[in-house]
């Protein structure tokens, strides 16, 4: 694990800032197999988990409610160098909620800083909701799996879920979400028992609660957008116990992502594991609980293609550490048989010397030094997992096909350029390996990392560059013995290098860097009557040192006689949007008309063809077309402008109307459209009783309106189809609207 932190070091800070861990959906792993990979894990017990901590005032100081200290990186490092292959983070949120369960911002970057350390470790991190599972505290509700309050808990998990996806949406499938944890009847005789076979009336209401809770969490982290929608969720029956998750009142949640695994615990027999007062001898019976517990997952989960996690797992410290170390061997024998991943419960709570005091001392990695008290119970644990472990891809050779590649606003996951050599062996993805991706859209050094799979185990990095977009000039102008150039901006960038010359190979030029602005003015070794060639290209420097700077491509060159009256100055265009015509749109030839209009710096109008010429990008789609005015013979200069192809205007086909409703249909939009604006009121300006329906789903052309209709009246009606650009409200545009049909109702 030290190696895999040395290869992320480089890039450490850079993800760290962006929290943005994307990956190929093509790279991503199926359920059992990241539940494989995550095999042996840790639990962060007693720590962010702190709850009704009310004489607390500093809101961070919850972390350290339960007497733990503060999580620092240095834990999570010993965590991973130790072996562990993934660590959950047990969270509760409602100490950290407004009256209108807004999670804290000052808590929401602490939690999000400890999944950013174990992720720079390479581990597999489960976030969860912990111990939210009570519907009433200070005044605020949460949750509780009964019918009395599920529209209450509806809507906290699906509040809490909604925002934890939005913070770690673009993170890779190293984090995982667990969507509640022990969920059950708090205080009730049936708290941790019930009949598996038929659950109490109580209990089997909890259950189909807990069922209705799980479906609205997952389906609000797959609507979340980003990674989120490829996730592996965990997801527990009643209290999390195996009797929960094999009931068969408990449902799994519908997942059209197919990326859900049961979450269990498994403090297994009772007796030995948690039950201070009972047994410390590892006998034949307490085996045969092991057994009959992993079987009990095969039979109804494993063998059925079902994914298990065993969230929390361990047997409390009755100073007998050899009989710990034989039910830990055992047990996490018959979990890496079945590819079952468990995780370690630890609490940072060890048995003194002096005491008797069994109780949950769940301890393993002593926090104040970072030692590893009982190595014959640490040993134990991995043994089992050691033996199973395969080839590991930390000694592999990782390489990239090409050193940079090129900005395009959207993720760069080149994974067939990735190249993973193992013993002189060409590994194979998707078979050996998966590859996946960190600070891979915006401009600067990006990681892929490949975690093995099948025979191999382990990850890796490698880095490459991206570099920005090649740029584009908009405007090249004159005034008196000034060039004035303005070119597209560019957000990645930390800034713009422009060169002029007189020669077009530009062996010779002068070179400006601009900063915080896309256009420059400059007259320095400008001659008036002269011909200048003028290109640009963007950079980004990734630490202010010029060593570290990337460099865009070069803008195509453009000329520009220096003080010229025969250049372009400016040009309009009579409209800024055009009809969808399912060809090209070109404004100077729209209808057999031209609304293209060319200046130079006199006002002259200028010909088409014969000082300039028009070329034109992205102009037949919907969205913003470009039209680049360039020119030619002996007038020169560059005018890019851009417009809108907006929905073609749609027709009413059809208007009925019975009793107190009335219904129309309509032509198809535009390819490419979002949607259709339905306007109806009872006078032709559209004041009175206005009222505006919106319909996304592009195959639906009709519509009824039956709210608030009365016989006899007349209504107006207008449709329009519209697009929005970008999932932005804010830049959606309009079609024209419909020819007005009236229509009465009877």
């Amino acid at each position: 694990m030290k190696i895999i932190r040395k290869l992320l070091a480089a890039a450490a800070s850079a993800a760290m800032a962006a929290a943005a861990f994307a990956f190929p959906a093509s790279a991503a792993s199926s359920a059992k197999d990241i539940v494989s990979d995550m095999g042996l894990g840790w639990n962060l017990g007693n720590t962010l988990d702190c709850q009704n901590c009310s004489w607390i005032t500093n809101e961070l100081d919850y972390e350290t409610g339960w007497g733990n200290p503060k999580v620092t990186k240095a834990l999570i490092d010993k965590v991973a160098d130790l072996g562990f292959s993934s660590v959950r983070i047990p969270v509760s949120w409602h100490d950290h909620v407004d009256a209108n369960n807004n999670i804290s911002s000052v808590w929401m970057n602490r939690v999000k800083q400890i999944v950013d350390y174990a992720i720079d470790d390479g581990l597999y991190v489960i976030v969860n909701i912990h111990h939210d599972n009570a519907i009433q505290y200070n005044g605020k509700n949460f949750f509780y799996p009964s019918s009395t309050y599920l529209t209450t808990s509806k809507n906290y998990v699906t509040k809490i879920w909604t925002q934890i996806s939005g913070t770690f949406k673009d993170y890779d499938q190293h984090l995982i979400f667990e969507t509640l944890n022990e969920p059950r009847l708090i205080g009730d005789t049936n708290e941790w028992w019930f009949t598996k076979s038929n659950p109490q009336t109580k209990v089997k209401d909890a259950i189909n609660c807990i069922n209705t809770l799980n479906q609205a969490a997952v389906d609000t982290i797959r609507s979340s957008g980003g990674n989120n929608k490829n996730r592996l969720i965990m997801v527990p029956g009643y209290d999390a116990s195996i009797d929960g998750a094999t009931t068969p009142y408990f449902k799994l949640p519908s997942d059209s992502s197919n990326m859900i695994a049961v979450s269990v615990h498994g403090y297994l027999p009772n007796d030995f594991a948690l039950n201070a007062g009972g047994t410390a001898e590892y006998s034949n019976a307490v085996k045969t609980g092991v057994t009959n517990f992993f079987s009990t997952i095969k039979s109804s989960l494993t063998s059925k293609g079902i994914p298990v996690v065993i969230g929390e797992f361990g047997a409390t410290d009755k100073k007998n550490s050899a009989a710990r170390a034989k039910w830990a061997t055992d047990y996490t024998a018959l979990a890496a048989e079945q590819g079952v991943a468990c995780l370690l419960w630890d609490n940072n709570a060890f048995t003194a010397s002096y005491e008797n005091n069994y109780n949950e001392k769940f301890g393993f990695i002593n926090r104040s030094n970072l030692t590893v008290p009982d190595q014959t119970y640490m040993n134990a644990l991995f043994s089992s997992y050691k033996k199973a472990a395969k080839n590991n891809l930390k000694d592999a050779k990782v390489t990239v096909k090409n050193a940079s590649y090129t900005y395009t606003g959207k993720a760069i996951a080149p994974a067939s350029d990735i190249t993973v050599n193992f013993g002189g062996k060409t590994l194979t993805k998707d078979t050996d390996y998966t590859v996946s991706f960190s600070n891979n859209t915006n401009v600067g050094t990006a990681t892929a990392t490949v975690t093995g799979k099948g025979s191999y185990s382990g990850t890796n990095s490698v880095q490459f560059v991206v570099s920005p977009a090649k740029n584009e000039i908009v405007v090249l102008s004159t005034d008196d013995n000034k060039i004035n150039v303005k070119w597209k901006e560019d957000s990645s960038a930390t800034g713009y290098q422009v060169l002029y010359s007189t020669d077009s190979s530009f062996r010779t030029s002068v070179s400006i860097v601009v900063q915080n602005k896309a256009y420059t003015t400059f007259s320095s070794r400008v001659s008036v009557g002269k011909k200048y060639y003028v290109k640009v290209r963007s950079f980004y420097t990734t630490d202010g040192k010029t060593s570290s700077t990337k460099y865009g491509v070069y803008s195509d060159a453009g000329t520009i006689v220096a003080g010229s009256t025969h250049a372009i100055r400016t040009v309009t265009l009579k409209n800024t949007s055009y009809n969808y015509t399912g060809s090209t749109v070109r404004p100077d030839y729209y209808g057999g008309k031209d609304y293209v209009i060319v200046k130079d710096s006199t006002g002259q109008k200028l010909l088409k063809n014969v000082d300039y010429k028009i070329t034109y990008k992205n102009n037949k789609k919907l969205g913003t077309a470009t039209m680049i005015v360039t020119g030619i013979g002996d007038c020169s200069g560059i005018c890019t402008k851009e417009y809108i192809i907006k929905p073609a205007k749609v027709v009413i086909m059809t208007s009925t109307s019975k009793g107190s409703s009335f219904s129309l249909s309509w032509t198809k939009a535009s390819p490419g459209s979002t949607g259709y604006e339905v306007k109806i009121a009872t006078d032709r300006s559209f004041n009175r009783d206005a009222k505006t329906f919106t319909v996304t789903d592009l195959s639906q052309t009709s519509l009824t309106v039956n709210e608030n209709i009365k016989p006899g009246q007349t209504w107006y009606v207008k449709v329009r189809a519209f697009v929005t650009l970008d999932g932005n409200i804010n830049s959606t545009r309009y079609g024209d609207l419909s020819i007005m049909k009236v229509i009465t109702v009877k």
